[in-house]
């Protein structure tokens, strides 16, 4: 399943709104999942780029502010979405349910799905939400780049969101980070064969252990304080020889830029 959650104010219970993916009892298929496994609570002042979207006013993915009116998250995030009714972004808060920091929300009044986009292998997953309203930034509240490059294999990069912290468990109310390496997409490929595509970057450790999956769907991996994936997929979450897979933004960056060139309410930002 996508690495989707909705995120309900009751102790310990959570639900996809994403359908389940067949099994192949000789292959195992990916499922698409998404949460912080092996992760740490952080603060959003560390990570003032984070968002949390909300269908309903429940907790639905991750995502990242890219300026006071545009988010950029994953396509599979609203691609089973019929309109941007009932979406909202909350910016501002490190936690998910009984938020201490004064937090921000706004309606979204559209999304852009990357027109490339395939449900089958959440190829090109990328979309452009563009709110109803801006953000004031502030110190839990700020933008960022997005990565031109890849870095090379093994380099350090940082993944953070609010998704379960364990395989099938529940999300997790504080913010969490965890550092993963990246894995060069032809060693990535003895785990997803096919599936993996250009447009894709993978990150995980060595033994498993340290992952993203459901809930952080949409969120920021991130290098050198850039942008450089979008939480997407993965076979199960954290396990050994199978890293995460982020849509990769250098390879994505072109599109990001035209559509926000073509829809943003505001000019061009300097970033803090």
């Amino acid at each position: 399943m996508s690495r989707i959650l909705v995120a309900f104010l009751l102790v310990g219970f959570t639900c996809s709104l994403a359908d389940p993916i067949p099994r192949n009892d000789e292959v195992e298929v990916p499922r698409l999942d998404g949460r912080i496994v092996g992760g740490q609570d952080t603060n959003i002042t560390y990570y003032p780029h984070q968002i949390s979207m909300r269908y309903r006013g429940n907790h639905r993915c991750g995502g990242t502010v890219f300026t006071p009116n545009i988010i950029i998250s994953a396509a599979h995030c609203v691609n089973t979405l019929s309109g941007p009714e009932n979406l909202t972004i909350v910016a501002g808060s490190s936690h998910i349910w009984f938020p201490t920091e004064p937090q921000q929300e706004l309606a979204v009044r559209q999304f852009i799905i990357h027109p490339n986009y395939r449900t089958l292998n959440n190829d090109y997953d990328a979309a452009i939400l563009i709110l109803d309203g801006e953000f004031q930034f502030n110190d839990a509240v700020k933008p960022i780049e997005l990565a031109k490059e890849r870095p090379e294999h093994d380099t350090q990069v940082t993944v953070t969101g609010w998704g379960t912290t364990s395989e099938g468990g529940t999300i997790s109310d504080v913010l969490q980070e965890v550092h993963v390496n990246v894995v060069e997409n032809t060693q990535c490929k003895s785990a997803y064969s096919i599936m993996l595509t250009s447009r894709m970057l993978c990150a995980g450790v060595t033994g498993g252990g340290k992952d993203a999956c459901q809930g952080d769907s949409g969120g920021p991996l991130i290098y050198n304080n850039t942008l450089l994936g979008i939480v997407s997929w993965g076979t199960g979450c954290a396990r050994e020889k199978y890293p995460g897979v982020y849509a990769s933004v250098p390879n994505l960056y072109e599109w990001i830029e035209e559509t926000v060139a073509a829809n943003a309410d505001v000019g061009k930002i300097d970033f803090l």
